[in-house]
């Protein structure tokens, strides 16, 4: 198509994601055509920083030949096969590689597109290992208020922002709310000035919330805690110390589950392969995506304890859940070659 064509198309055919489209009404929809480095270039040849990589997916950098010519080599060899009763080569690779680098026993990958699809597993595995183990009951999730977890029903309901969440309702039920750990705000969240200036004291305060979220709401309903090792939505908001130590404890008292959701924060975005690796604690299950192929190629996973996976292999127990694209060949053949890039460049 030509320029002209192309900018018309996204006017009269694009629905975008997030997005006011009466805010292009007699203007013109930015479009960006290529990517170098840090920078991006719209159709008119102009720069710009790209200073979210993406939405915080970009680790290498764009324009990097070699991720984009292992795509082409896979999609020659093998282009498609789902993960439904056979394997590939890719996945299975992707997967010991991805269970090498996780913090703990961390060794079961089980691949999406993308992390509010992980996040989505999380929470129906969680139901399902606790039926298994006799306790039906343990169905619901704690998670932080102003967080943000994805936009599919169940993950929707874990996220903590009310405005993205009100026209949409009812979602699926049984998403508790504890406060998350903005220090700037401590004294207002908890009522007890001083605490701002004493963040090992906020970070117990803020962590035993989400304990007393779990008494009040009983244990024996309780299947999951939902955090990410860095909150993204509101600021940014990193754990005080000792906080996830905390929180390890109570998951560990009251026999729930502990997600870390590092959709944003794995695979370098915090100096770390993963977050637990960061702030020294190992969870239950991570959710992870973005950085994997840094955007090369979606994919997403949700990655789990041995124990979690142990249920599932004998007898009849089957996981009834999976995505068409999850652990798609030429996004995990990406995913393995970007990996190399962190490896050999730091």
């Amino acid at each position: 198509m030509t320029r002209p064509d192309v900018l018309k198309a996204a006017q009269d055919n694009l629905w975008m994601h997030f997005t006011r489209h009466s805010s292009y009404e007699g203007g013109e929809v930015p479009m960006i055509v290529r990517g170098e480095g840090a920078y991006v270039y719209d159709i008119h040849g102009k720069r710009y920083l790209d200073g979210l990589a993406g939405l915080f997916v970009v680790q290498v950098g764009h324009g990097r030949a070699e991720l984009a010519e292992a795509a082409a080599r896979q999609a020659k060899e093998l282009a498609f096969f789902p993960l439904w009763s056979y394997a590939h080569p890719q996945a299975a690779e992707l997967a010991a590689r991805l269970a090498e680098l996780t913090p703990g026993d961390l060794n079961r990958v089980f691949f999406t597109t993308g992390g509010g699809e992980a996040v989505e597993s999380a929470w129906k595995l969680a139901k399902q290992y606790f039926k298994i183990k006799g306790k039906p009951l343990k169905t619901k999730v704690v998670s932080r208020s102003i967080a943000y977890h994805g936009t599919p029903q169940g993950a929707l309901s874990i996220t903590g922002i009310p405005a993205l969440k009100q026209i949409f309702e009812p979602l699926v039920p049984g998403a508790i709310k504890a406060p998350n750990t903005n220090l700037y705000r401590a004294d207002e969240i908890s009522g007890f000035p001083g605490l701002e200036k004493d963040p090992e004291a906020f970070g117990r305060w803020a962590a035993d919330q989400v304990g007393k979220a779990i008494e009040m709401e009983g244990p024996d309903t309780v299947a999951a805690v939902f955090v990410e090792p860095v909150q993204n939505a509101g600021g940014c908001f990193p754990p005080p110390p000792g906080y996830f130590q905390r929180l390890r404890e109570i998951c560990d008292t009251h026999d729930v589950l502990l997600v870390s959701d590092e959709v944003i924060c794995a695979f370098g975005r915090l100096g770390t392969m993963f977050g637990g690796q960061k702030f020294d604690y190992v969870p239950d299950i991570i959710t992870c995506a973005k950085g994997l192929t840094s955007g090369y190629s979606p994919i997403g996973a949700m990655i789990v304890s041995e124990r979690l996976f142990e249920p599932f292999k004998h007898g009849s127990e089957t996981f009834a859940h999976g995505y068409t694209f999850g652990g798609h060949p030429v996004s995990a053949a990406v995913a393995l070659a970007n990996l190399d890039i962190f490896e050999r460049d730091g």
